[in-house]
């Protein structure tokens, strides 16, 4: 249960981090906010926390001026923005680095896009996730990514919740051994299959 209990604890961190930064409340303001990722699924183990944001018309420069005054926060560190509509990603990109303690940096990942944007988005898998995970499979995933960590890998998740979910890997070095099969470089579409 220790590793189920970690993960809580760093919900519960990126969560009270979400709410002293507003940054649903903001991105509420312009369109409709997810909280996707590790941090929905309940598999944090990264200082990573990711946000989908869904607006009928996106804008780079009002999405700036919402979270403009998270400067003058000094655990904010760095905020920073890209344009990745001429990309498959085809939206908006803004990070914020934020000093959770000396020791710990936090990532907090924001994308803006279109209502109409097609393709994989993380928004879509949240429900999907949570209906495929049980206690073991969450405790094998977490133990992959504590490991991986440990190890220095850094891997998209989205791959370990597919060997784990759908091909039944139980151990990093299956897992790594699965990875060899994958093209990484390509966006996913990938779904989970099983369901309790």
């Amino acid at each position: 249960m220790e590793l189920l209990k970690r993960a809580q604890e760093r919900k519960e961190t990126a969560l009270t981090i979400l709410n002293e930064l507003e940054l649903l409340e903001k991105w509420n303001k312009i369109g409709q906010a997810y909280v996707v990722g590790a941090t929905a699924y309940d598999l944090l183990v990264d200082p990573d926390i990711d946000i989908e944001t869904f607006s009928v018309s996106p804008n780079a420069t009002e999405a700036m001026s919402i979270l403009s005054d998270l400067t003058s926060n000094p655990k904010v560190l760095e905020l920073k923005y890209r344009n990745y509509l001429e990309s498959p990603f085809n939206g908006y990109y803004f990070k914020i680095q934020y000093k959770h303690t000396p020791l710990e940096i936090w990532n907090i990942d924001m994308w803006l896009f279109s209502e109409t944007r097609n393709g994989p988005l993380s928004r879509d898998l949240i429900s999907l996730m949570n209906d495929s995970l049980t206690i073991d499979s969450r405790k094998v995933i977490l133990k992959i990514k504590e490991e991986l960590l440990k190890k220095s890998i850094i891997l998209p998740s989205i791959y370990v919740y597919e060997a784990v979910l759908d091909y039944d890997t139980q151990c990093t070095e299956d897992f790594l051994d699965w990875m060899k099969q994958q093209d990484v470089e390509q966006q996913t579409n990938w779904r989970p299959s099983k369901k309790l």
